[in-house]
């Protein structure tokens, strides 16, 4: 007679000196996600593009920063603003998805409730300001809006915020970075991933390159340096290449003929904020900007924009194809990946893993500052 094996109890907690992902709950709890949006993305500068995507006073575009949809604008002063994509009146979406343009205000479709660029409310039809009620007590709702190194950061939440620089202390490659002139980029090719997965488990994906050494990502092993990602931590360089390779590309070489700044062959610096994954990636030729936001409790959203020097030609100077392609077809990888590890998370069966401590300290330490943020008030 044949036997049949007893399953092996499985631990639900790991020892307290293994460092461990988080609980079944934390990637699939609907309660737990309203609190991440509360405690986490209301309370973390997060990207939403380059200078150049606004340049001029009036210049705005609109941006899906997770849940929420921003118009980023300057206004007559020449000042960046953030407002919420919210009428007023009803609650109405002012401007189109993804939309941008020049205007001297902005107009509700559905009852046209006008507003001036600097967020006041200027007209209503049917009414005076003050006949019925104060303009002035309706403006609309604006986020807090800063730059680092040419790129527009947001904080949605109502409290005030830490400075940016203060958020971005620990990087501490300034004088670096300056050396690319990040201010002089233009967008090349921007690419949306929607993914079917909790945004935790792209974080994860994101924060760690241990994946890649084995398969995960052959045509980003031709110029990116796997093991100096563990070698050296603190060097900024977020994507280091092998020895001998130009640039982030598919063969290492080139793919724009203007260099950014003074940069050289070789060389690549960025800066990124966390747990929401967000920040640029700069080379000799181009520059990577990446925003990881959520959409709901099991879908999320990836943005990767790709930049090149402003007085880059199209079609003379870079092909954006040829820009954008490693890094699109490692987001692509990268997206399997993450919905695959989430149909396993969602298993009544999964627990937290041991994460290694070496090659998985990305993760260790955004869920460090992740359940600080989640445990404060």
């Amino acid at each position: 007679m044949s036997e049949v094996a007893s399953p092996r109890l499985l631990a639900t907690d790991a020892p307290a000196s293994v460092k461990t992902n988080l609980t079944r709950a934390e990637y699939c709890s609907p309660d737990i996600y309203a609190k991440e949006i509360e405690k986490i993305f209301n309370r973390q500068w997060l990207l939403v593009g380059h200078i150049s995507l606004a340049p001029e006073p009036g210049d705005y575009y609109v941006k899906q920063v997770g849940p929420e949809s921003l118009i980023i604008a300057r206004d007559k002063q020449g000042a960046l603003r953030a407002y919420f994509n919210v009428c007023r009146h009803r609650g109405y979406r002012l401007m189109d998805d993804h939309s941008k343009g020049c205007t001297d205000g902005f107009v509700c479709p559905y009852h046209h409730w006008t507003y001036d660029l600097d967020g006041k409310l200027r007209t209503v039809p049917g009414t005076r300001d003050g006949q019925d009620f104060r303009f002035d007590e309706y403006p609309l709702h604006e986020a807090v809006c800063d730059v680092k190194h040419g790129f527009i950061f947001v904080w949605l939440g109502k409290e005030t915020p830490p400075s940016l620089n203060q958020a971005l202390a620990h990087w501490n490659n300034d004088e670096q970075i300056q050396g690319f002139e990040p201010e002089r980029l233009k967008l090349a090719h921007r690419e949306i991933y929607t993914i079917n997965a909790n945004w935790k488990a792209m974080l994860e994906n994101d924060l760690e390159c241990y994946h890649c050494s084995h398969g995960g990502h052959v045509s980003l092993a031709i110029a990116c340096h796997f093991q100096a990602f563990y070698a050296d931590k603190q060097n900024g360089q977020h994507f280091p290449l092998r020895e001998g390779m130009s640039t982030f590309s598919m063969d290492g070489q080139r793919v724009s003929k203007k260099s950014l700044g003074a940069a050289e062959n070789g060389e690549s610096a960025g800066f990124l904020l966390w747990p929401f994954f967000c920040g640029p990636v700069f080379f000799v030729d181009h520059a990577v900007s990446l925003e990881l936001t959520p959409l709901g409790v099991d879908k999320c959203q990836f943005i990767c924009e790709w930049y090149v020097h402003e007085d880059a030609v199209e079609g003379e100077d870079y092909d954006k194809q040829k820009v954008s392609k490693v890094f699109h077809i490692t987001n692509m990888e990268d997206q399997a990946f993450g919905e695959r590890n989430y149909q396993g998370i969602q298993s009544s069966r999964f627990v937290p893993g041991a994460l290694h401590p070496r090659r998985e300290d990305g993760i260790i330490a955004a869920y460090e500052v992740y359940r600080q943020m989640m445990a404060a008030d």
